[in-house]
């Protein structure tokens, strides 16, 4: 069998010149720790609705985050349209409760302007965490100890869907889109569970659930170090939310626009694409399809449907 040449440019490896790269270029080189660890209060507020069931709990391991941080902090139950107990039951296991109008954006919003805490933590009303360290503490600490501007919990996940979505959907388009984001936000960025400076939260959100996806975006226009945090076992219903991938969709591509980094004119081409790539996407089956492979096959498909020149 004929061994394989190595590749050679014409003309030869002796026309090729390039010029040297520092490997230190710019990096101030010190023998002691640069970073200061930061001090201040911490806020973790959660965004309920009808979560009577599991809001006691979610309240009493967000207190115990912060004594495990020895912070000083307060935790905010935001009860967004609710007509069960939750305000109730957060408030009696406590919580300062804020009620909101129904929708996730509209109820992270009033949670943060409950509060004037220096940090501020989500973690949604009907998680349920099985880590040796509470989850809220784990995604402050890299905060306080200033390692990061804001975190994001990227979680070990089962059900298929939200891993189609990040192979089919966020990946390709956030990555031609803002390419930048995808080092900072791990294999969940669609994770309510999250932690930031006080200053980068956005004043405005949108209503719904679009609103985990908005936050990414202003943390990114803010250039902030935003990082991924492990996250170990966990579960939450699961809920259906058939519109939510085309409103984010909406969002990425309203957003890539007003930053310049997409024409008005692309949008409609971009929107066959996601038509596209969501109707592979219902060609998985349970039982039938290994899981990792689809992923694989479906990440191919988008990234080479969104090089297609006649797309």
């Amino acid at each position: 069998m004929a061994r394989e040449r190595p590749f050679c440019p014409p003309g030869g490896l002796a026309h090729v010149s390039r010029r040297t790269i520092d490997p230190a270029l710019g990096l101030d080189l010190t023998p002691s720790r640069t970073l200061a660890s930061r001090t201040g209060s911490v806020a973790i507020v959660i965004p309920a609705h009808n979560e009577q069931e599991t809001i006691a709990a979610v309240v009493g391991e967000c207190l115990a985050a912060l004594r495990f941080l020895q912070v000083e902090g307060e935790v905010v139950v935001a009860a967004s349209g609710c007509d069960d107990d939750t305000a109730r039951y957060a408030a009696k296991a406590g919580a300062t409760v804020v009620t909101a109008p129904l929708g996730k954006g509209n109820a992270i919003t009033a949670g943060l302007r409950a509060t004037t805490a220096d940090i501020v933590a989500l973690i949604d009303g009907d998680l349920r965490y099985y880590g040796n360290t509470p989850l809220a503490a784990a995604l402050v600490a890299p905060i306080l100890d200033d390692l990061a501007d804001a975190t994001v919990a990227d979680l070990y996940w089962r059900p298929v869907y939200p891993q189609l979505w990040l192979h089919g959907f966020f990946a390709p388009l956030a990555g031609r889109l803002f390419p930048e984001i995808l080092p900072k936000v791990g294999n969940t960025p669609w994770s309510g569970q999250r932690a930031a400076l006080r200053e980068l939260w956005p004043d405005r959100l949108p209503e719904g659930f679009t609103a985990d996806l908005a936050i990414l975006l202003h943390w990114n226009d803010l250039r902030a170090r935003v990082r991924p945090v492990l996250a170990d076992d966990w579960t939450n219903p699961q809920r259906p939310k058939p519109d939510l991938m085309r409103r984010e969709f909406a969002l990425l591509t309203t957003h890539a626009v007003r930053r310049g980094r997409l024409a008005v004119r692309q949008v409609p081409g971009l929107r066959r694409w996601f038509d596209e790539v969501h109707d592979f996407m219902s060609r998985y089956r349970p039982g039938e399809d290994d899981p990792q492979e689809f992923e694989q096959d479906l990440l191919r498909h988008a990234l080479s449907r969104l090089d297609d020149p006649a797309r």
